[in-house]
């Protein structure tokens, strides 16, 4: 098939890129794995959250007291939601058989990321080196099985659920890098910020989904939750077996047509060695994975705390709390319907200096989310649905922030090395998922809308920095050291000047 080098937008993916006719989308094997990514992502974010919900389905509060000392005494005023009262105490009645303290709770949630940070920069490597179906697959069916044997330890002893949460963080770090490292291999470069769009709308999926079904699940046992979600995943992963593959040549059913679209425009894996000196000293490395830290503690927040907010900050009941926690997330689902359509459309358009785009786009994400947040600290008890409609425009701005811009960068600045770089960058942004819940739970003490502003200020603050981060160093432009590819000489042949950086 004739080729034709040409002239991209993208910033020194390459300056010339093989071009081959496009093959149908539908029915193509890259679609399908995108679609696996989708679902998996799904999967994934319901089997890390559901204890979120569910938790406090669990757990029997008897009673909460409120002493009567100066230090804890709480007044009831406009601006709280607080259902505890300024007297002596209060009951208020949750259906739970477990006997755990606030404290336990809380850092109960962020055990998951104890085991989940420790396995990303392995994971990460992994999929570089040998292709990611292996752990693309496992992370999904041996979390399943693990998950599902959650509650027979719960109800055993506090100890019990810590450690079962442990291993299930573990097995579940060996995925998300080998997704993303398996789209250098099924996404054409004109296509990668797209199907990475929709794969991570799955996470906005998932989100959406989890709270209201955990809520539904809750008023026929805890356990069923676990047991229910643990099925599905089970035989999903089960099924990505014969429907993911690591490379083009293990695909049975991949066209020919197909084959060479892809393969003319693949980065081939690095066989030279992990070049860490030119990492460590990136500029645009450090950009992305200081913005994911910045970005990642704000998602946590939401995602881990976001069902408790709502049911002590404003005052809802469990019932009533399991659907409205999915407000950020339909935001996101929002995000990526016009993420998916848009970004494709614009990234193709000439002389795009993609790296400019992201920045500035970026920068108006976080300033928008910013203004939303402060806008849930200034609402009271009596204006619920303005804070609904924060949280879902919040979801919208920091999905298109993630998803649309700076998520996908690094696929262009280094994409052979993609799944290293994300697996060290989820590594450190992940301990927020076990640090935030116990910093948070000294300040939330009782649950008031006072103590929770504290938090939303928290989160401005990481969004700002965010937004600075990225501002001024994020980059989109190919890396001198990020490629080990075919293409070099038409490079070098073709365009004389240097449009990589270091």
């Amino acid at each position: 098939m004739a080729k034709t080098d040409i002239p991209t937008n993208f910033d020194g993916i390459a300056d010339t890129v093989a071009i081959t006719k496009t093959p149908p989308l539908w029915g193509s094997a890259r679609l399908t794995y995108t679609i696996c990514a989708f679902l998996a992502m799904v999967v994934q974010l319901c089997l890390r959250n559901t204890l979120n919900f569910v938790i406090l389905c669990m757990v029997k509060h008897q009673q909460r007291e409120v002493e009567n000392s100066t230090e804890y005494s709480i007044k009831a005023d406009e601006n709280s939601c607080s259902p505890i009262d300024s007297g002596n105490g209060t009951t208020i009645e949750r259906s739970g058989t477990l006997l755990w303290s606030r404290s336990q709770e809380f850092a109960l949630l962020g055990t998951f990321y104890y085991g989940y940070l420790v396995t990303l920069p392995v994971a990460g490597r992994l999929a570089d080196k040998f292709g990611g179906k292996l752990l693309f697959v496992h992370s999904i069916t041996v979390q399943a099985i693990i998950f599902m044997l959650i509650p027979f330890f719960a109800q055993r002893s506090y100890m019990g659920a810590v450690v079962i949460r442990i291993i299930q963080g573990l097995i579940a770090g060996c995925g998300n890098p080998a997704l993303y490292q398996l789209f250098s291999t099924w996404a054409h470069p004109n296509e990668r910020t797209a199907f990475l769009s929709f794969a991570y709308g799955g996470y906005s999926v998932g989100a959406l989904l989890v709270f209201p079904i955990s809520s539904f699940l809750c008023k026929f046992g805890w356990e069923l939750a676990f047991y229910a979600v643990g099925s599905v995943s089970l035989i999903f992963g089960i099924c990505c077996q014969w429907l993911v593959f690591s490379t083009l040549e293990d695909h049975p059913r991949l066209s020919k047509d197909e084959y060479d679209y892809l393969k003319a425009n693949h980065i081939e894996k690095s066989t030279t060695g992990v070049p860490w000196k030119s990492i460590l000293t990136s500029v645009p490395v450090y950009a992305f994975i200081f913005t994911h830290i910045f970005h990642t503690y704000g998602v946590m927040v939401f995602t881990l705390l976001i069902p408790r907010f709502f049911n002590e900050a404003m005052g809802l009941p469990l019932d009533l709390v399991g659907l409205i926690s999915s407000a950020p997330f339909l935001g996101a689902f929002i995000s990526k319907a016009v993420t998916i359509t848009s970004c494709t459309i614009i990234e193709k358009r000439p002389n795009l200096n993609l790296t400019l785009y992201r920045r500035i786009v970026y920068v108006i994400c976080n300033c928008f989310t910013i203004l939303f947040i402060f806008g849930m600290i200034i609402s009271n008890c009596h204006q619920r649905v303005m804070v609904v409609l924060f949280t879902v425009c919040i979801g919208i701005t920091t999905d298109m922030g993630f998803s649309g811009v700076y998520w996908p960068s690094l696929l262009y600045v280094a994409p052979a090395f993609a799944g290293l770089i994300t697996g060290i960058a989820n590594c450190l942004a992940t301990a927020s998922g076990f640090l935030a819940p116990l910093g948070i739970s000294t300040i939330v003490r009782h649950g008031t809308k006072v103590e929770w502003n504290l938090v939303m200020a928290s989160l401005m603050t990481a969004y700002l920095f965010g937004a600075i981060v990225y501002g001024l160093f994020g980059s989109s432009k190919l890396a001198k050291w990020g490629q080990v590819t075919k293409l070099e000489s038409n490079n070098n042949r073709n365009n004389p000047q240097e449009t990589t950086e270091t």
